[in-house]
């Protein structure tokens, strides 16, 4: 064993934990858009059941004003600063098909995930017997 294989199969250990934590974050801002798909949902779902009620909008900084509900219908962001005017049923179908679609990545990122926590196990506990070996070989070089 040198020291320079020792080296490399670090290298390898940090760049396997760099790809962990990448795909950690990807992993975890899907989650988080998964659950604002899930609250906007419940929120037309519930909103299509109202007649002429009166709702508080949030417009930011803690502040709400008071509408009265009407046409049933929304504005709804498609990608890239792009929006369509959609009635509420489309709406609540196209959400429910991003969220399938990103339930679907999920579950290819949490199984890509997993691989590479089992190969950094591997290269890991490799490594430690490769400087474990490296260190009594080096013990006994320097006392003859």
């Amino acid at each position: 064993m040198n020291e320079e294989e020792l080296q490399k199969g670090i290298a390898t250990l940090e760049l396997l934990k760099v790809q962990i934590e990448n795909l950690q974050k990807q992993i975890d801002a899907i989650q988080l858009s998964i659950q604002e798909i899930i609250r906007a949902v419940e929120t037309l779902e519930g909103y299509t059941k109202m007649e002429n009620d009166e709702i508080l909008v949030p417009i930011g900084a803690g502040v709400f004003i008071s509408a009265k509900i009407g046409e049933k219908k929304g504005i709804m962001g498609i990608g890239n600063n792009l929006f369509v005017d959609l009635p509420l049923e489309k709406m609540i179908e196209s959400l429910k098909e991003r969220r399938k679609k990103y339930e679907e990545l999920l579950s290819k990122l949490t199984m890509d995930m997993k691989k590479l926590q089992e190969n950094y196990a591997v290269l890991s506990d490799k490594v430690e017997k490769d400087y474990q070996k490296y260190l009594e070989e080096m013990k006994n070089v320097q006392s003859p």
